[in-house]
């Protein structure tokens, strides 16, 4: 009979090498670690950016836990440096365990995952479909011939790096345990939230975040969700949900509840369920969704999620110019439908946030101003722009590169080209400073125009006006871009809705 094993899984500070530390609810690590229990083996969590752990302190702390696999996620490029640094230190600690590495990183980019050669393993894709197995064949200590056709993973054969690209997804995500806040102490986040930003900057605590479907069917150019939880939508049942809240409130006593979805309205009949569960229970629980997909949204729709105590909508609009959004950015939106919309919410009492995105290929130096007065006309309590960044396996990064309108260093652990902040495609019709100047200028001029703006701005984002003072002040003077050196506060970054630390503008961090 195969072992038990002692498993920790971990992930690096995002505050490692000069960046922005944030903290929020570990909801991929709580959920990892159910899994591994459930498949029962002995499991230990360690979030280092709750006591801001340095990378010796996260290493002291592995070297005594003394484990037989030690798992490493990362949910974005931005992070790759860390999970490199945690393995080579491993490594040179000379520990014995099995070292695998996961998350979006690994997932979009095995290659990067594994090019140091530390771990043993990358797990890609969905790792509830996988860590059940490979820690099944660790423990009976299968050569690694074994693993040559396991679907969803990477690994050194001697000289040659084999990836099996992930091919099995959960199909009933209502399998899915519920993840293990107890072995991360849920409570000890509920202090804790994220001013300068909207999407993680709770109004009622404690609070959580959770994810009711994966997937999507959409072919906007510059997302890889797809390449991550393909392009089928999969759903947790409507009453799989609310037995979740209801468990949430019950044993933790939330208060808010954050939705990270990309397609939480997709099936309108479950959206609709949810949201009348939500009116019937009646809870002191208030919401919002990071990415409500407006086209897909109406009137009847907002009115549930006011009643549901919804408080902030957040519109991914992405251009205010029609033929972009058609023919560019392949986003099956129309923009006549969203001023009723944003209309409708300010009439509920429900704060809305509208983001753009600027600097595609092929769209031109017009077109990019038509989304600032789009977003004017709007007139929503939070306007944010960002700049096309090319994402691997999207088609944006293979239009950008083959129409040669990237830089020579560019490459996806260049963390100089990283960032919805920071621009690195160059056309005939502008260059990343333009895009910079153009962005911090009109996100001051669009968000503060008045005293009533300047207030409906600073409240959605937990600071005083002095504070928001100096946040427009740097923002101007450093063209949106974040410098770690500087102390000020109003420099900090936003937690940017597709999971990536951005800055004051939704600038870069880097």
């Amino acid at each position: 009979m195969p072992r038990k094993l002692k498993v920790v899984i971990t992930m690096p500070n995002t505050g490692w090498f000069g960046k922005r530390k944030w903290l929020v609810p570990p909801y991929t690590l709580a959920l990892l670690g159910a899994i591994v229990r459930q498949s029962g083996h002995a499991i230990t969590l360690l979030d280092p950016n709750l006591d801001n752990l340095s990378l010796d302190q996260v290493l002291d702390f592995i070297v005594r836990e003394e484990p037989d696999v030690v798992g490493i996620t990362a949910m974005s490029l931005e992070y790759a440096r860390g999970v490199h640094e945690l393995t080579q230190a491993i490594r040179a600690r000379g520990l014995r365990c099995k070292l695998l590495v996961g998350g979006i990183f690994a997932t979009t980019t095995p290659q990067l995952a594994m090019g140091n050669r530390a771990a043993d393993f990358a797990i890609l894709g969905e790792g509830e479909a996988r860590i059940p197995r490979i820690l099944e064949m660790l423990a009976a200590e299968e050569d690694k011939s074994a693993f040559a056709t396991f679907d969803g993973i990477a690994f050194w054969d001697h000289d040659d790096l084999r990836i099996n690209p992930p091919q099995a997804q959960v199909a009933d995500l209502d399998t899915i345990p519920l993840p293990a806040y107890d072995l991360v102490g849920l409570h000890r986040y509920s202090p804790t939230n994220h001013r300068f930003g909207n999407v993680y900057n709770a109004r009622y605590l404690p609070y959580a975040v959770t994810t009711t479907t994966r997937g999507c069917p959409f072919h906007c150019i510059y997302c890889s969700s797809h390449a991550i939880d393909g392009r089928k939508v999969r759903q947790r049942s409507a009453e799989n949900v609310l037995a979740e809240i209801d468990w949430l409130v019950r044993e933790y006593g939330i208060r808010e509840l954050v939705f990270l979805d990309d397609q939480l309205n997709y099936d309108r009949t479950r959206y609709r369920h949810i949201l009348n569960g939500l009116i019937e229970r009646d809870y002191d629980l208030h919401w919002k969704a990071a990415n409500i997909t407006a086209f897909l949204l109406d009137v009847e729709s907002l009115d549930l999620m006011a009643r549901s105590k919804c408080y902030q909508v957040i519109f991914p609009i992405e251009s205010g110019n029609q033929y972009v959004l058609d023919h560019i950015l392949r986003k099956p939106l129309k923009l006549s439908r969203i001023p009723a919309l944003v209309n409708r919410c300010r009439e509920l009492g429900m704060e809305t946030a509208v983001d753009f995105v600027i600097g595609s290929p092929g769209e031109t130096w017009e077109q990019i101003r038509d989304s600032c007065n789009f977003a004017d006309l709007l007139d929503a309590d939070l306007t944010s722009f960002h700049i096309a960044t090319p994402l691997p396996h999207t088609e944006l990064y293979d239009k950008a590169l083959s129409g040669g309108h990237l830089p020579s260093g560019f490459a996806f652990d260049n963390q100089e080209y990283f960032g919805f902040g920071r621009g690195c495609i160059t056309t005939d019709e502008f260059a990343p400073h333009d895009l910079h100047i153009l962005r911090a200028l009109e996100w001051d001029r669009i968000n503060f125009k008045t005293a009533e703006k300047r207030e409906r701005f600073a409240n959605m984002t937990g600071i005083s006006q002095e504070e928001l003072k100096a946040w427009r002040r740097n923002t101007i003077r450093n063209l949106g871009l974040y410098f770690p050196h500087q102390e000020d506060p109003a420099a900090e970054a936003l937690p940017d809705r597709r999971g990536v630390s951005t800055t004051a503008a939704r600038g870069d961090d880097k």
